[in-house]
């Protein structure tokens, strides 16, 4: 937390991307016992380029309105992102259209909105709550579970721990397929426009 009162809460100079989208997996009762969870919901909001384009104008129009004096420097920038960004969406869903519909695994809670974004169908977590690194036994509960609602792959982070993906994609005969999750997250994500192509590859390449 910074000292600095002009980006203190309630301040113009406080900006909170996550105020700026619609909040999934809001927990219904806020209870320690089930785990990581949020209590405000999920806040890996950067997993939907749509929120990227949402916090984008906001922090523009908030950054003009803290600094004035440059306010047409924010606004042009923010224009000339946005006219990318708006093209690469629609080629991202067309990439995507396949994808829709197809039931999938994650090891962690981190891609709730990619799922949305893209219709894929979440039909298991390798978590038994969240945060909390599964056993061999719950794991063997949930490739028991996939035997009657079976996913097409296993999602998980690249920089998490690839033992509870792969352990269940062996057994269950899917691929285990890492997503970069954030900017600089895998080889070739040094941008916004980089981490949504490379997420989309992997997921299109897992998917055959």
């Amino acid at each position: 937390e910074s000292g600095n009162a002009a980006v203190q809460p309630g301040r113009p100079g406080y900006f909170e991307a996550a105020h700026y989208v619609t909040l999934l997996d809001k927990p219904a009762l806020l209870d320690r016992s089930q785990g990581d969870v949020h209590t405000s919901g999920n806040p890996h909001i950067q997993t939907d380029p749509r929120n990227i384009a949402r916090v984008g104008a906001a922090l523009a129009q908030r950054l003009s309105q803290v600094d004035p004096a440059h306010a047409t420097a924010y606004q042009a920038r923010w224009k000339a992102f946005s006219v990318r960004w708006e093209v690469a969406i629609a080629r991202w869903q067309q990439q995507a259209a396949p994808l829709k519909g197809m039931p999938v695994a994650v090891q962690h809670k981190s891609f709730t909105y990619l799922i949305n974004w893209l219709g894929l169908r979440e039909v298991a977590t390798l978590e038994p709550k969240p945060g909390v690194e599964p056993s061999l036994g719950y794991l063997a509960e949930v490739a028991a579970r996939l035997k009657t609602t079976p996913a097409r792959m296993v999602l998980r982070a690249a920089y998490q721990s690839p033992r509870a993906s792969d352990w269940l994609a062996e057994r269950a005969d899917i691929p285990a397929v890492a997503l970069p999750f954030t900017v600089g997250g895998a080889p070739g994500t040094d941008d916004l426009f980089g981490l949504f192509d490379v997420t989309l590859a992997n997921l299109l390449k897992g998917a055959k």
